[in-house]
């Protein structure tokens, strides 16, 4: 359920901005589940209540999303679009999404400069309306302590019982990239990190959240690389299981609001993704999700800030920061050689 949140000083801020003879319908291409009710609930319906305007929500997933904008460039149905990490490049390298400019989007200046995404000239493509991460989940009632590196997957006492993505999870490919580097490996070779995953006594290696998720619920794992929120959704819910932040830092990623290229109802695009990074739609979204918010000064409750992906007491320098240009890059060789040395 998402926490009740107070929109008064905002909504009142784009009360009569926009009158309802000239309200617009737009489309924003969203996700299903938890985030999409999150995003309907802190965003959504305040936006609609504020503005006058109307949005229809196109729920699914990232590559599914790509796929269509890129199959109506001239006359997109979407007129904005949520895509993950690593999606959102392959978005600004097909053309199919428009430079945000703090002109028309002024809530891009309380942006933190990590939640900017630019293109090769300088243009700003996509902005980050939240961070999650990947890092150490336990049963707490098998350790007595949380655990402190990666490395700790590899001790003797959890033989058979860790889980780690595999590159079907968006995530999994970050993983491995990050334990090569840990190895001394390098992103042109990853024979060293593929040996080090090879040498683990894992459970399984889960291609969605869920099936690592249900591997913890079941006390089949009692040690994972997994998502914070999916471990502080579990500890809500009364079970014995915690998020901690390796001491080499956690896998960082963000979900990303984009305005798509060639759309029909432009301002209408603009004022929402604006309306969607202000603080309190970000404090909103952080509570309700667990997600580290990107823009500056926002106001989080104390189990909110137990539970930020980056740590209690971090910050996103807490958070190894993929480089989803270098995966997108090697995301076929690296699932080729992957299912040569691990999957079989």
């Amino acid at each position: 359920m998402i926490k009740p949140f107070v929109f008064t000083s905002l909504a009142a801020a784009f009360a009569g901005a926009v009158s309802v003879s000239h309200a617009a319908n737009i489309t924003v291409a969203t996700y299903g589940g938890e985030w999409g009710d999150t995003i309907r609930d802190c965003i959504q319906v305040p936006f609609e209540k504020a503005t006058g305007h109307r949005v229809t929500p196109e729920p699914g997933v990232s590559a599914v999303t790509l796929a269509k904008l890129r199959q109506q460039t001239d006359n997109p149905s979407i007129d904005v679009a949520w895509l993950d990490g690593g999606v959102s490049e392959l978005a600004a390298e097909a053309g199919v999404v428009a430079p945000l400019t703090e002109a028309d989007i002024p809530g891009l200046a309380n942006v933190i400069p990590e939640g900017l995404y630019t293109t090769k000239d300088g243009a700003t493509y996509a902005v980050s309306t939240g961070y999650y991460a990947v890092g150490l989940v336990y049963d707490t009632r098998e350790l007595d302590s949380p655990p402190t590196s990666w490395q700790d997957l590899w001790k003797e006492e959890f033989a058979g019982l860790v889980t780690v993505p595999s590159p079907g999870n968006a995530m999994g490919i970050p993983f491995l990239m990050t334990i090569n580097k840990l190895e001394g490996g390098t992103d042109d070779d990853m024979s060293k990190g593929l040996a080090k995953i090879g040498a683990m006594d894992a459970f399984g290696y889960f291609d969605t959240s869920g099936n690592a998720t249900n591997s913890f619920q079941s006390g089949e794992v009692v040690l994972g690389a997994h998502y914070a929120s999916a471990a502080w959704a579990l500890a809500d819910r009364k079970l014995p299981i915690a998020y901690t932040v390796p001491k080499e830092g956690a896998l960082g990623g963000d979900i990303r609001l984009h305005l798509v290229k060639n759309t029909s109802n432009a301002e209408a695009a603009k004022a929402f993704i604006d309306f969607a990074i202000q603080p309190e739609q970000a404090a909103c979204m952080s509570q309700a999700l667990y997600i580290g918010p990107a823009t500056k000064g926002v106001e989080l409750d104390d189990n909110a800030k137990e539970r930020m992906p980056w740590g209690k007491n971090g910050s996103i320098d807490n958070l190894i920061i993929i480089d989803w240009d270098a995966v997108n890059a090697r995301r076929s060789t690296i699932n080729e050689q992957w299912n040569k040395t691990i999957a079989r």
